[in-house]
């Protein structure tokens, strides 16, 4: 009985990989990738209602992250990647084993998984307004974007530093906490234990039967998290797919003519083709030449898909920006 009884009031732990680790962590990238694939079809598709997403994507993204994190924590006690390599998340005490997670450390670990991506993502964006020049007039806002970037680069190469000290640790075995950030938390990862899932069409039947709004919430909510995991499973695949096929030999490919020279008048130098003003925060598009300001370009090849002057077939990965400097 007494050994019964410590399962009742411990949880059994079971170290993951290191591979495991590290590739959830890459899975939690695609997160991200997958909202911005949705709300660019989303503006794409009705600018007019959908555009304030351009300037807010970031908050959007904060708090669908915020909502999707929550829910995998709260049934399972794992981030939603975690989840898809059945990992989750339980406590320690000087390097012991603890129960599950409390509440308190839920939030904490809520708070960690979604703050994280989106002050990378204002670092990215801010990082681009400096070398696109787009700094704000005033002195205090633009000192407080510089040293954000100073600031968060220093941080980051110091964390990515410790964890790697962390890595090391881990594979031998002389810590329980892979990162420094589940360190601080006082928690690490194990595999979660195996249940059995009631399937969608389980759940449809069983609303068909009872017609009650909480099975109805379940099984809508069940349903878009089995999209979003097989559109961020989709996503890894296509990833995988264009790296291992980046070194394609393309001269096996038949060679297509030549297109005819298009000439440039002298006086249209400098100037882009759509706006017909001086070029802002210039941007060559690859499959013609053709060099753009970045903001009359990018609405043009997310809508049309294609280039304004030759109608050659174009997609987002052909533009290429120009930095003078």
């Amino acid at each position: 009985m007494a050994e019964r009884g410590v399962y009742l009031t411990h949880t059994t732990y079971v170290k993951p990989t290191i591979f495991e680790i590290v590739a959830q962590e890459s899975l939690s990238l695609t997160l991200e990738q997958v909202f911005n694939k949705f709300y660019s079809f989303l503006v794409t598709s009705n600018p007019d209602k959908y555009g304030w997403l351009h300037q807010w994507s970031d908050e959007a993204f904060l708090l669908c992250n915020g909502v999707v994190q929550y829910f995998y924590l709260k049934n399972y006690s794992a981030s939603f990647a975690e989840t898809f390599y059945g990992l989750k998340r339980i406590a320690t005490n000087n390097s012991h084993i603890e129960n599950e997670l409390s509440r308190n450390k839920k939030i904490l670990h809520l708070i960690i998984l979604i703050v994280n991506p989106y002050i990378k993502s204002k670092f990215q964006q801010h990082k681009l307004d400096i070398v696109d020049g787009k700094i704000p007039n005033e002195k205090w806002k633009k000192l407080l974007k510089i040293y954000f970037v100073k600031i968060y680069k220093i941080i980051h190469f110091m964390y990515n530093i410790a964890e790697t000290y962390y890595y090391l640790r881990y594979l031998i075995d002389d810590l329980k906490s892979p990162t420094p950030l589940f360190h601080l938390l006082s928690s690490t990862l194990t595999y979660s234990d195996p249940f059995k899932a009631t399937s969608l069409r389980e759940l449809f039947n069983k609303w068909k039967v009872d017609k009650s709004a909480s099975e109805g919430v379940e099984l809508l909510q069940r349903g878009l998290m089995t999209t979003l995991e097989l559109g961020a499973f989709l996503l890894q695949f296509v990833n995988w797919w264009n790296q291992e096929n980046y070194h394609t030999n393309l001269t096996s490919l038949p060679v297509p003519p030549s297109p005819s020279s298009r000439e440039v008048p002298a006086q249209s130098r400098g100037i882009c083709p759509v706006c017909l003003k001086t070029l802002n925060v210039p941007t060559a598009l690859s499959v013609s030449g053709y060099v753009f300001c970045y903001q009359c370009i990018l609405p043009i090849i997310l809508s049309d898909n294609r280039c304004p002057v030759t109608h050659y077939p174009a997609k987002e990965d052909d533009l290429i920006r120009i930095y003078k400097n």
